[in-house]
């Protein structure tokens, strides 16, 4: 499944373990707790070109979010969004490297980035959701 293959490869971001030491990484369920992760799906058409013999170019758009102390704290909400700045730059590393999530049999993915900056989408008196929106390109091999 590609979203477990996302996540494998998100857990390798060594600024999950400096911002929160121990990683759990969750798919489609955000933890009311901070400091938690989660990975979620976003609806979009997935295919973008299609060759005569069935293979075709897709994309698998994704955000990651997390759970994150949040308040009147000035530094602990520079903390945050300086987790999403380094993550985003750890992204762009990575595609630069080709250093790409494995998708499995008959994909290859092609690139990987971010859509969108890291941001507050969501907060109440403690904790803030935050998020960044990611892309996935890869090739899907005609089985």
């Amino acid at each position: 499944m590609i979203i477990d293959s996302i996540r494998d490869y998100i857990k390798q971001c060594p600024s999950l373990e400096k911002f929160n030491g121990a990683v759990r990484v969750n798919v489609n369920y955000l933890d009311d707790n901070s400091t938690t992760y989660s990975l979620e799906e976003v609806p979009s058409n997935p295919l973008i070109k299609t060759y005569l013999d069935g293979s075709s170019i897709n994309k698998f758009d994704f955000v990651f979010c997390s759970r994150e102390p949040y308040g009147s704290d000035v530094l602990q909400n520079i903390d945050n969004s300086g987790f999403y700045e380094e993550f985003s730059d750890w992204i762009y590393e990575n595609n630069l490297k080709r250093n790409f999530p494995n998708l499995g049999e008959n994909l290859e993915v092609l690139e990987i980035k971010t859509t969108s900056t890291g941001y507050a989408i969501q907060v109440d008196e403690d904790t803030g959701r935050y998020q960044i929106s990611l892309s996935i390109k890869y090739f899907k091999k005609r089985k």
